[in-house]
């Protein structure tokens, strides 16, 4: 074949150089024509053998290809006769008879039940003799089942008979305990309310009800009279989604017992924020005698949080009641609970969330939950025992518990302190002091000129420097002037909200025919400044209520000491040693039982 192509490839080239030289000649010669005969000549014997040539390698091609497909259609026949073949193996394998689906009597009960006899050695034969034992066992059981099954439906009837029985008996029961109503009045079981009130407790929110169990049953085991009620509408509580954003009444109703607190929420988005739940828990807490401290507990659903409010009560022929007068706004529930534990003002909502919260709605971050609706302080979600505001946080019981006997003496303790405080207070803007606060002392001339409430603004000179220092912006500000003769002190004293816990803190200033004297200036002012604030752990020992008056009635008297000491006034009081040390430091501390002052 290679030889072929050449002599074709050679031949081609000689006519080619042929064909040329005849076109250069007029009358090419014979023997020229002759060569270019013979190379067509051999062209076409070349083009028949290619012919030839082609035909069978073509005939060839058509055999081999047959074949190649008769191979390939036994190979694509195998092919399928595997995957029929696997399929069925599958089949076997996977293949289940219907006996391994029951639920069969276990095998050692079988065995036990042939005794002597000997089971088939063969694994099917011992198969359908233990099947046909299960079939008789099973005709056994189903003989058994309808047996019971007749007597279930004739338990069933005796059943429905003594329901519709015991259906009857709650009106029978509900009309007894209506005509007994005055008799429980009288004898104090009321029966109707703890039943509505154990009712109404089924639907309360996990943390109110925490709250209202804990304070129930800790009061109600050690008998302390405090008493805790479930206000509320049952019906909408029933009715009450916690999730959906429902139409909320343009007023928020928070009903109590006897009476009903509006609170008006015009924004839509508060609305739907400051949703409380229809339910509250209120408790009674009593401080003294006749007065009373009624602290409310609500639930906002969307914070997620339990805020407080507090009223007191003080009823008529209660020794408080004569030291006020009539309409006395005895104190505001920020008042009371303010600071109730250290730094716990209630200002802002614990939960972290509240943020994103308001921003769902499009409120300020910084919208706080009206009034109305109480504050949330730490200390109430303790009392509720929420320890996390996650979706899997889960009530703390423990810390609930312990946070009952806290909180009822806390409040106990604060309402009383305030009650005194107002007392006071009421007492000093007339220029008094109360009886319960006299310290021992002697006779006092030094009297009280002015009391009155200033702010931290107002204060000038030497006051505003040293009180910005010691005073913070929730304190309350009074400034006390009193007077012996031509001298007079000016006094600052700061109230903190946790009073009296933090001692209040005094600064003074003595103006006197000598001049202007304070604690940078005169030594003696200092140590009256130190007797106020140092030492008045020494007004603490005899009760905590009156410890203004304390400190007002102490500043008298050492008033009274610095005038006669410093010769302003003629002594009058007896002193052992007039001064001592090298500040010539007057003796402010009275010796009540030997009846003398005496230095520290």
């Amino acid at each position: 074949m290679v030889d072929a192509c050449v002599q074709y490839k050679s031949t081609c080239t000689l006519l080619h150089e042929n064909l040329n030289k005849l076109q250069g000649l007029e009358k090419p010669s014979t023997e020229m024509i002759e060569d270019c005969m013979q190379c067509f000549a051999h062209l076409k014997k070349y083009n028949c053998k290619a012919q030839q040539q082609c035909k069978r390698v073509r005939d060839n091609t058509r055999q081999l290809k047959k074949k190649l497909d008769s191979t390939d259609l036994i190979l694509k026949n195998l092919q399928f006769e595997e995957i029929y073949l696997q399929r069925e193996i599958k089949k076997c394998l996977q293949y289940k008879s219907v006996d391994e689906e029951l639920s069969l009597i276990p095998e050692k009960e079988y065995l036990a039940s042939l005794g002597n006899k000997t089971p088939p050695s063969d694994q099917h034969l011992y198969m359908l003799e233990r099947l046909k034992w299960e079939l008789e066992q099973r005709k056994v059981m189903r003989t058994d089942q309808e047996k019971w099954e007749k007597s279930k439906v004739e338990l069933e009837k005796e059943i429905a008979e003594l329901k519709r029985y015991l259906a009857s008996l709650p009106p029978q029961l509900e009309e007894m305990l209506a005509t007994t109503t005055q008799v429980q009045e009288y004898l104090g079981t009321k029966l109707v309310h703890r039943k509505t009130q154990a009712e109404m407790a089924s639907w309360l929110p996990p943390t109110l009800y925490n709250i209202y169990s804990q304070v129930t049953g800790y009061t109600e085991y050690l008998k302390l009279g405090t008493t805790v009620t479930i206000n509320g509408d049952l019906e909408i509580a029933k009715n009450f989604s916690y999730d959906e954003d429902s139409e909320v009444d343009e007023v928020i109703e928070i009903e109590t017992k006897h009476s009903k607190r509006r609170s008006a929420v015009n924004d839509p988005g508060k609305k739907k924020v400051f949703r409380a739940h229809p339910l509250t828990v209120e408790v009674v807490v009593p401080c003294d005698e006749g007065v009373h401290a009624k602290v409310l507990f609500t639930y906002l659903t969307k914070l997620r949080v339990v805020t407080v409010s507090i009223s007191l009560m003080i009823t008529t022929g209660s020794p408080w009641r004569d030291k006020f007068s009539v309409g006395t706004d005895y104190m505001s529930s920020k008042e009371l609970l303010c600071a109730l534990w250290s730094e716990d003002h209630g200002d802002d909502c614990p939960n972290p969330d509240t943020s994103a919260i308001l921003n769902k709605y499009s409120l300020p971050s910084k919208t706080k939950i009206p009034n109305s609706l109480g504050r949330p302080f730490l200390w109430a979600q303790r009392l509720a025992g929420v320890t996390g505001w996650k979706s899997d946080a889960k009530l703390d019981i423990a810390t609930s518990r312990e946070t009952v006997p806290h909180f009822l003496e806390a409040i106990k303790q604060r309402c009383l302190a305030r009650l005194a405080l107002k007392y006071q207070l009421r007492n000093l803007s007339t220029n008094k002091t109360v009886e319960e606060g006299a310290v021992s002392q002697p006779t006092l001339l030094t009297e009280i000129v002015s009391w009155k409430e200033v702010q931290l603004e107002s204060l000038t000179g030497p006051y505003s420097e040293r009180a910005l220092k010691h005073v913070s912006e929730k304190d309350t500000l009074y400034e006390l002037v009193v007077r012996r003769g031509k001298t007079s002190c000016r006094s600052l004293l700061t109230l903190s909200l946790d009073y009296p816990v933090t001692p209040p803190f005094t600064l003074l200033q003595v103006e006197s025919p000598n001049g202007t004297a304070t604690s940078h200036n005169d030594n003696n002012v200092r140590a009256i400044e130190e007797e106020l604030n140092v030492y008045i752990d020494d007004l603490y020992l005899e009760g905590v209520e009156y410890v203004l008056t304390k400190i007002v009635c102490k500043l008298c008297m050492c008033l009274d000491v610095y005038v006669e000491g410093m010769g302003l006034e003629p002594q009058i009081k007896f002193f052992i040693n007039k001064f001592k040390g090298p500040d010539n430091v007057l003796p402010f501390v009275y010796n009540s039982e030997k009846q003398y002052f005496q230095h520290r």
